[in-house]
């Protein structure tokens, strides 16, 4: 569900705007007035109204009466890693609630002459709000998905993950106080399998389960097994008869009490997916695996098209792998004369240019040298500022006061190795990982589970010893435990790949080759913030089937999907 409350004198010309969004992505809208605050809920054609007025409240249909003289917004349901809006009548404030690592966001800001706020930021930009923010954009390039409280469209924020956002409404003046996980005693682990049975089992029956093979889809469905779920179907993507991962899948399959379906990607669907980036996705983020999990998606919507939620595992890594902390302090206690040489190094050879180890060396220690030492271990997605686009000292600072304020400072303490996870959970998971989903499903009126991001898995993982969750060498140790007693330990105990496309391959195919090819000769609103001789030379590599580094690949891929969503918007006039 998407939905958008508007106070002030433009409300005629908002609900337009609203009507004609709505439109847009096929949806149908509701409205109900409380206050001074007109509600509108964009859903799928056939759903009932979620919001409702009963005497001075405002309630979501699943949701329990509020307090007299309040009213209380869900952005979706049921209750648990949602969003949630408070406001008591006769004020003028309202206060926003975002768990920590949800791919929901909430945006607001002054238009049309009066406030409004929403969890769909192309609202916004309708009604007035459309202008670039450079500090965003630059965001964009170098991590991937922009830091809260910042968004892509200037004079519109971003309600920080993990806050309680108090908004006065008449000054549009938002302050923003951390909402930390509520600390809970160290267990090794009775109380994690408990509260992820209770949350699996609240999944509505036909739900359908993103299966992989590997260690975090394979508990999820080993425990729906155990609970006796065989209403759940596990859906695997297969990229074809040599896809290793997909054979894994369908063994370890074998040993659920669970139906199991795969589907192959098929080349004509790729039209579809680059068509629909702006209405499918609310927010633009840079994970070029959203080619293939949109494709995944919407092959698991035609498979079952009665489906009410899809789960996925995103998260596990987040809250239970061992990352790569260690490695990254190594480095920075190298010499910083080093380090700078390396970065002039990476930039002035060329090493950018072609994927070895080399290259990976020189790249990673160019991020050591731009960037503190959580920005680069976890959020930066490329070293390449200096070489295929240029970020102002005075941006570069502001982004990293976001990181550090909303995301380090905010985590479950103040250890390194609980700030390395937070971080990742908040940035990559949520808004990057679990956003390939989130949206299509949502604009589907398809729920999108993620157990693993639950505030209260949350809350055990971070209770749990971390010689239980992981050592240096083995990741995920406590999930693979568990998971090793549904299913032999070999399917457990192995190596696996990501669940990445083969973008090199697709590079040189069409339609993305033409695509890649357009955004990189016509970049439009893009121009002023890429180096474009260099990115042409490295598109023409790539269409031409000459593989790409991994920082260059990502890199790619984000400005094709910003591009991509920004020319079919239809307020955005570049």
């Amino acid at each position: 569900m998407f939905f958008a409350m508007y106070c002030g004198p433009g409300q005629p010309d908002w609900r337009r705007h609203v009507e004609e969004h709505a439109r847009w992505l096929g949806l149908v809208s509701a409205y109900v007035t409380c206050g001074p605050f007109t509600f509108a809920q964009l859903s799928k054609v056939g759903e009932p109204p979620a919001i409702s007025r009963v005497g001075d409240a405002i309630r979501l249909r699943t949701l329990g009466p509020t307090a007299i003289n309040t009213m209380a917004i869900g952005a979706s349901e049921p209750a648990g890693n949602d969003i949630r809006i408070d406001h008591r009548l006769g004020t003028d404030t309202l206060q926003v609630y975002v768990p920590p690592a949800t791919p929901e966001q909430v945006v607001f800001g002054a238009a049309n002459g009066g406030f409004c706020l929403s969890n769909d930021l192309r609202i916004l930009g309708r009604i007035g709000c459309s202008r670039l923010d450079r500090r965003a954009v630059h965001a964009l390039l170098q991590y991937g998905a922009i830091p809260a409280p910042l968004t892509l469209l200037s004079g519109v924020e971003r309600s920080a993950p993990g806050h309680v956002t108090s908004i006065d409404v008449s000054s549009g003046v938002a302050t923003a106080a951390a909402d930390p996980l509520q600390p809970r005693e160290a267990v090794r682990g009775t109380r994690f399998d408990r509260c992820l049975d209770g949350i699996l089992d609240t999944a509505p029956k036909g739900s359908v389960l993103t299966f992989s093979g590997g260690v975090d889809s394979g508990l999820l469905a080993a425990r729906l097994s155990a609970l006796g779920r065989t209403d759940v179907l596990l859906l695997n993507f297969s990229f074809g008869d040599a896809d290793p991962e997909a054979k894994h899948a369908a063994a370890m399959a074998r040993h659920f009490r669970l139906n199991f379906e795969q589907t192959t990607y098929e080349p004509t669907e790729m039209n579809e997916f680059l068509a629909d980036v702006g209405r499918d996705y609310t927010y633009p983020f840079g994970d070029y695996a959203t080619t293939s999990t949109n494709l995944m998606v919407r092959a698991g919507i035609k498979m079952a098209p009665d489906a009410p939620q899809f789960i996925e595992g995103t998260g596990a890594d987040g809250a239970f792998g061992v990352g790569q902390l260690a490695t990254w302090q190594r480095l920075y206690r190298l010499p910083r004369p080093l380090l700078l040489g390396a970065a002039e190094l990476y930039s002035r050879a060329g090493l950018w240019r072609r994927p070895s180890r080399f290259e990976h060396r020189m790249r990673v220690l160019r991020r050591a040298a731009q960037m503190p030492l959580l920005e680069a271990a976890v959020v930066a997605t490329n070293a390449l500022d200096g070489v295929l686009y240029r970020l102002p000292p005075a941006d570069r600072a502001y982004l990293s006061r976001l990181i550090r304020t909303y995301m380090i400072d905010c985590a479950p303490s103040t250890d390194i190795r609980d700030q390395y996870h937070w971080v990742d959970l908040l940035h990559v998971c949520a808004g990057e990982y679990a956003a390939k989903t989130f949206d299509p499903l949502r604009l589907r009126g398809i729920r999108a589970a993620f157990p693993f991001l639950e505030p209260d898995l949350l809350a055990e993982a971070f209770a749990m010893p971390r010689e239980v969750k992981y050592t240096f060498r083995d990741a995920k140790l406590a999930l693979k435990s568990r998971l090793a007693a549904s299913v032999p330990a070999e399917l457990v105990y192995r190596p696996k790949s990501g669940f990445v496309p083969p973008l090199d391959r697709w590079l040189t195919e069409e339609p993305l080759r033409g695509v890649v090819q357009r955004v990189s000769t016509e970049p439009g609103a893009l121009a002023d913030y890429l180096e474009i001789t260099r990115l042409r030379r490295v598109v023409e590599r790539a269409t031409e089937g000459q593989p790409l580094t991994q920082g260059v690949k990502n890199f790619v891929w984000m400005v094709t999907f910003l591009r991509l969503w920004l020319d079919q918007q239809p307020w955005f006039a570049g």
